[in-house]
């Protein structure tokens, strides 16, 4: 072989194991100052984003960006300027899809898609919400459009209001489901209380990032941090794309 290919091979070799180290240092970097900000807490995602020396970080279902060195954090958005993709978006998506994965739909309140299942949305809903009420007033066209539409509890007033205890209630009544539905229609709730999975789910919302309701999760982990229309959401559901 030409020593000088050999040479040049070699070099590359080189630079590419070098590149590799330095990126297994930052992501050590990276996570080291994690564990001093938030101590115990899991190991996070970290990978190379598309800008050099700076880093995606996943934390459960958020994303942050930091600097090699882990001295700096970005707190917003990657988009390409080209392309006009919002690449930080197409990201949150795959991590709460995965975080989505980890849920177990046995402590959900769910309503059954009519005929073949299409498709699944999860909503962090409040019974004191008046938008939430009104998308509840959608579930049987989701429902009858093969759309399964599964309900977690996220009272915005906190731990002990009336409106956690109302969820408490829903999710603690023999049938959960039409127990909800009598809340959200005619605003009573029979008072009862049980081992119950409300203070778990406002955990997991907190994780997913909600801070409002109603807040939709489609199965793609799209997020819809709002109402929308049964017509809207499965015009956004049959989109591939979605």
């Amino acid at each position: 072989m030409n020593p000088v290919l050999i040479v040049k091979r070699l070099s590359l070799s080189m630079m590419v194991l070098a590149a590799s180290n330095q990126v297994v240092a930052d992501e050590a970097a990276i996570q080291k100052k994690l564990n001093q900000l938030i101590p115990n807490a899991a190991a996070a995602n970290i990978k190379e984003s598309v800008i050099p020396n700076v880093y995606e970080v996943s934390l459960g279902a958020k994303i942050i960006y930091m600097s090699g060195d882990g001295q700096y954090i970005i707190n917003g958005h990657i988009i390409n300027l080209d392309t006009r993709e919002n690449l930080t978006e197409q990201a949150l998506n795959e991590t709460r899809k995965t975080e989505l994965g980890k849920l177990s739909s046995s402590s959900m309140i769910v309503y059954p898609a009519k005929g073949p299942k299409k498709r699944t949305i999860t909503v962090f809903s409040d019974i004191d919400c008046p938008y939430c009420r009104k998308l509840h007033k959608e579930i049987p066209a989701l429902n009858q459009a093969g759309i399964e539409v599964r309900y977690m509890a996220y009272p915005r007033a906190g731990i002990g209001s009336e409106a956690y205890k109302k969820a408490v209630s829903v999710w603690c009544a023999k049938d959960s489901a039409k127990a909800m539905d009598e809340a959200m229609t005619t605003g009573h709730v029979t008072s009862k209380t049980c081992s119950n999975p409300v203070r778990k789910h406002m955990q997991q919302a907190e994780n997913f990032g909600v801070t409002g309701t109603p807040n939709i999760v489609f199965d793609s982990g799209r997020m819809i941090p709002g109402y929308a229309p049964a017509n809207e959401l499965i015009k956004l559901l049959t989109h591939k794309a979605s």
